[in-house]
Formats: structure tokens, C-alpha cells, sequence
């Protein structure tokens, strides 16, 4: 059977090549090596040892994934060629080695067996250089695959691949979106090597000067936040377990409702205030409703955190294929009309593509009723359509007024209420937060006419009308409308 030997070299030191992958590399006739710059490779000169060195593939190729695809392409043939032959690559081959990844993939497909000979990995040199834990508090991560090096800012971080100063540059950019710019790093070259080992901390800021990057280097990034995700899930586990918190394991579904509602409106409240902190706080306070709910779920073997997460990442990828597919759209109208299509498509199987959630205030209960009408394209043509609406909406109320219908007049008003959202929306206008904004000026003007009645020496009510509306105007003057 046609099979290839995938060989680690080690983190540097020749003398981490183990004695049964030295007898691999001496028994097979056709040896290759992803590159041979890597100290490494001296012990196959040192034995003797015919090979080829595959580093052309970096000049031939564009980028490093183009690389990676043509070297694997390149021993899948040479294996289905010549029946067996070894592949050796810096580290251990099942770590962080791309090439490897793909042979796996593709070799089964070809009919050829794949045997591993792990080495010690340049994680294990690294740690050992720094005193680093190990097991959950470490990540590694690929330079070259830059948008993941935010996502572990509670972790040790550890960078390879960073070849050169270049890409030192890009890592640099994406880290400081993050990490403070004096944050310490520590960058490492040679882990493992006994000559020619450098080990330097400096500023993020400050690490893309050092003239000694090269394909030996690894950067060390440590931790600025005190916890994580997997932090909080497991304080609600211990709240909610028996030596926990009575008042925690007493909750549900149900109890949590108003908690939820609370703190999603005291988010909003953050915004609405501008204050950052404020906001960072009332949203981790709306996060723990998120956590709690899960974690009632999971008891209840309903779903877990985890599956809530991949939901709404499958949801987004799914409903964004103009980004993460093969779709088109230029603007965010052309964006909204895809979003709408892809979830009728979602939801063909329903008895309806229309739902009326009664848990919802009136005014977004409408808003949300109105879009899903439009989505199908029952609609008025413009905003005259929906102008029209609301004046004579207005005519009907006023009608029922004059003839002192009060089941008349409630059934108007709200005719009318509906009628001002539907012009709100043709205006891209929220109408719960334009009603909110609406209270919230009315309530900044009575304030201000109660304060002067009080500085008068009195009480609101014990002026006249007039009075009240001279301080009501300057209210108005002085709050900016």
C-alpha cells in the first residue's frame, strides 16, 4: 500500500529528531522536507541522508495558502509515484502545519496511508523558555491567519509563522485593535537552539523593529483580561449547583422574564446616556440572563451555551452570502432584501410567513408587523401612500369623537397609533425610540417648570397656565428645543 511518512524535525535542536525518525528517514529512499532552513535538517546531512528540498514552491507561489496546496499536491504524487516516502517538516507534524492538514485530507481520497512520527514541538520549547502554563491557559495561533489573534485575550497567546518583519507588521496592526500599545510581548527566536537563541520583551508597539524575526521566531502574548467566557459559565455552574446560591437554583425560564426585560432596557438607558462604562457594565449584566438561561437549559438537557453560539454564527454566515458566499450585495438595501429572501426561504415550511409577538411593546409589535408585510410586498408605493393613511385615520377619530363613541374612540386611536408607525418606518424612523425621546424631552421641560415654581417659592400647581407656559417656553429656549 502507497504511504507517506509525515516526520517532525523538532522546535530547532538537531538532536530532537528521535532515533525512530532518523531510522524512517535512512530507510526510505525518497525523502522530502518542506524547507531546509531549519537546523534541524544538519542531521540529515549528518547521516547521510539523500532528500529535496521543496522551498521552491515559496518563490512559485503568491501567497503561503498557494504554498501549502502545491507542496502537499507535490507528495500526494510523489507517494502515488513511488509508493512510499517521508515528509519531514519543522515541529511536529501534527501541529500547526498546514501542508500536513491537507495531506491528511486529500491522501485517504488517493488511497494512501498516512504514518506520523510526532517530535517535540516548538510549544513545548517555547514554554520551557518562558515558564508558561500549559493545557487551558495556552493558545496558539497562526500569524498568518491574523483575524484570530483577538479571540483569546484571556489566554497566554503564542504566535508562530511570524517569518519576517512584514508580517511582525500585520500582526502588530490587528493586536493593537485590542491589546494596549505597551502591552509587553515577548519575542522569542531559536526556542530550543543551544547557540543562536534570542529572547527579547518589548512594547507591542516595538514589534516589528526587531531586525531578528525570521522562520524561528515565535511571539508571546500575554493575557489582559482576568476572565473569559468559559469563566462565567462556570460561576453560574457552581451558583446553580447544591452548594451554590439558594436564590439561583430557585430560578427559571419563567422567574428570569423580568430580569431579562430589565436589564435589556437598562442597556438601552447606557446608550441612550453615552457614558462607555455605564454600557460595558449593563451589558455584561444583560450577558449573565444569556448565560443563566443556558445553563437552566442544559440542566433540562434542552440546549447549552455552545449551541446557541453555533445557531446564530450559522445564522449570519447563512444570511450574509454577498460576504461569506458567493452572492452580491453593493448596499445596505440590497443587503436587507437578501436578509428578507434567505429568511422566507427559512421559513417556507411555516403556516405563515407573518407572526405577531404580544410579548413585544405595541409600538414595535407594529413596527415588526409592518416590515414583515412590506418584506412580501404589501406596501404602499412611497411615504404619500402612508401620509394619506394617517389623515384620514386622524378624519375617523375625530368623527367618533363628535359622535361620543368610546369603543369607537379607542378603536380609532389605535388605527391612528398604527398609522403614525407605518410613516415612522417609510421616514427610517424607530418609533418606540422616537416616543422614548419624545417622554424623555417632556419629562427634561417639566423638571425644568417644577424647579421654577420651586425657585418662586411655590408649587407647579399653584401658578397660572400663562405662567407654566412662559417657563415651558424657556425651557424649550434654554434645553436646545
Amino acid at each position: 500500500m502507497k504511504r507517506i511518512y509525515l516526520v517532525g524535525l523538532g522546535p530547532g535542536d538537531p538532536q530532537a529528531l528521535t532515533l525512530r525518525s532518523l531510522q524512517t528517514l535512512e530507510k526510505v529512499k525518497k525523502v522530502y522536507i518542506r524547507t531546509h532552513r531549519h537546523p534541524g535538517v544538519s542531521m540529515l546531512d549528518r547521516h547521510n541522508i539523500d532528500y529535496k528540498s521543496l522551498d521552491f514552491f515559496y518563490k512559485k507561489s503568491a501567497t503561503f495558502e498557494e504554498t501549502y496546496r502545491k507542496i502537499a499536491f507535490f507528495v500526494i504524487n510523489a507517494a502515488l509515484q513511488h509508493g512510499e516516502v517521508a515528509y519531514a517538516v519543522p515541529g511536529s507534524p501534527f501541529f500547526a502545519e498546514k501542508t500536513v492538514e491537507l495531506i491528511l485530507k486529500k491522501s485517504a481520497l488517493a488511497g494512501i496511508s498516512c504514518r506520523a512520527l510526532p517530535a517535540v514541538s516548538f510549544v513545548e520549547a517555547v514554554s520551557a523558555e518562558l515558564g508558561l502554563p500549559r493545557e487551558k491557559e495556552l493558545v496558539v495561533h497562526d500569524a498568518l491567519e491574523p483575524d484570530k489573534l483577538l479571540d483569546n485575550p484571556d489566554k497566554h497567546l503564542l504566535i508562530i509563522q511570524a517569518y519576517n518583519r512584514q508580517i511582525a507588521s500585520r500582526v502588530k496592526l490587528q493586536l493593537a485593535t485590542l491589546y494596549p500599545e505597551e502591552h509587553r510581548v515577548t519575542v522569542v527566536r531559536g526556542a530550543g537552539l543551544a547557540a543562536q537563541k534570542m529572547m527579547v520583551t518589548v512594547p507591542l508597539y516595538e514589534l516589528d523593529r526587531l531586525s531578528f524575526i525570521d522562520h524561528l521566531t515565535t511571539i508571546y502574548v500575554p493575557p489582559i483580561a482576568s476572565y473569559g467566557i468559559a469563566d462565567l459559565q462556570q460561576v453560574m455552574r457552581t451558583l446553580r449547583s447544591e452548594d451554590g446560591c439558594p436564590w439561583d437554583r430557585e430560578q427559571d425560564h419563567h422567574s428570569l422574564k423580568p430580569y431579562l426585560l430589565e436589564e435589556a432596557y437598562e442597556v438601552i438607558g447606557a446608550i441612550d446616556s453615552g457614558d462607555n462604562d455605564d454600557l460595558c457594565e449593563e451589558l455584561g449584566d444583560l450577558l449573565l440572563q444569556v448565560v443563566f438561561h443556558c445553563q437552566i437549559a442544559n440542566e433540562n438537557q434542552a440546549f447549552a451555551f455552545h449551541d446557541i453560539v453555533a445557531g446564530i454564527t450559522e445564522k449570519l454566515v447563512r444570511r450574509h452570502p454577498h460576504v461569506f458566499g458567493q452572492g452580491d450585495a453593493k448596499t445596505a438595501d440590497e443587503v436587507v432584501r437578501t436578509w428578507q429572501q434567505i429568511k422566507k426561504d427559512e421559513k417556507k415550511d411555516r403556516k405563515s410567513l407573518f407572526t405577531l409577538e404580544n410579548y413585544l411593546p405595541s409600538l414595535l409589535r407594529a413596527q415588526k408587523l409592518q416590515r414583515q408585510a412590506s418584506g412580501v410586498g404589501f406596501d404602499w408605493p412611497d411615504a404619500q401612500g402612508a401620509w394619506d393613511k394617517l389623515a384620514e385615520e386622524l378624519k375617523e377619530l375625530k368623527d367618533a369623537y363628535k359622535e361620543q363613541d368610546g369603543a369607537k374612540i379607542k378603536e380609532e386611536m389605535g388605527d391612528l397609533l398604527f398609522a403614525a408607525v407605518n410613516v415612522a418606518r417609510f421616514l427610517d424612523v424607530d418609533a418606540e425610540q422616537a416616543l422614548a425621546a419624545a417622554t424623555n424631552k417632556f419629562f427634561t421641560r417639566l423638571r425644568h417648570v417644577e424647579n421654577r415654581a420651586r425657585d418662586e417659592g411655590g408649587e407647579i400647581a399653584e401658578y397660572s397656565l400663562s405662567k407654566l407656559d412662559e417657563w415651558w417656553n424657556e425651557a424649550k429656549k434654554r434645553l436646545n428645543g
